[in-house]
């Protein structure tokens, strides 16, 4: 991407991360997306097929660079650290984007729903910890190991969507603190141990 299309890109990620915060991102038509950002209606498709893609795009991204500086080749003995160091990092990015996703993650968000996004970068950072042997996990196979991974995922989404009905300021320590209760003990950070490390368990 040359430096004129990040411009663009970061135009757009700028607008419509403003417009959802005004209203529903399902009713931001590509024309007033393109209007508000100052750019062509066809431009936008250059980078998203709706208003609705654009905004998951620009939330994935920032949600991956906190994965990259946090997971990334980290050492088993400093799992439970970047674990909870990354759930802080993801915990002040949803609150920074705290009206977009108290809208994305309502029960009525529809189509527009933001929780399929953030289950699959939460399970997609629980795979890279496995996969680099960061942490293990008490599952005799694949499928128990995705299942797992699913899990958790879901249901930390799940404590997120309550913690977002408190008012603000919202006290982080203190939602680290439930999530360390009412995650398995073998989950870094928990307080617990890791279980045994078999063949099953992060291949």
């Amino acid at each position: 991407m040359d430096a004129r299309q990040q411009k663009t890109l970061a135009r757009l990620s700028a607008t419509i991360l403003d417009l959802a915060g005004r209203g529903p991102v399902s009713e931001v038509t590509v024309s007033a997306l393109a209007a508000a950002a100052g750019v062509h209606r066809s431009t936008v498709y250059e980078y998203a097929p709706s208003p609705a893609a654009l905004l998951e795009s620009v939330l994935r991204s920032e949600l991956d660079a906190l994965r990259a500086e946090y997971l990334v080749d980290v050492e088993p003995s400093d799992a439970a650290a970047a674990v909870v160091g990354v759930t802080r990092a993801v915990l002040r990015h949803v609150d920074d984007h705290d009206i977009v996703y108290r809208r994305g993650l309502g029960t009525d968000s529809g189509a527009a729903s933001l929780h399929a996004m953030l289950s699959e970068h939460f399970q997609a950072s629980i795979e890279l910890l496995l996969d680099q042997h960061s942490l293990v996990v008490p599952a005799n196979d694949d499928m128990e190991r995705r299942a797992i991974a699913r899990y958790l995922a879901d249901g930390i989404i799940g404590a997120i969507d309550v913690w977002l009905t408190r008012p603000r300021p919202r006290d982080v320590d203190a939602f680290l603190s439930l999530v360390r209760r009412i995650t398995p003990a073998w989950w870094p950070g928990s307080g617990g141990a890791q279980p045994p490390d078999t063949a099953s368990g992060a291949a």
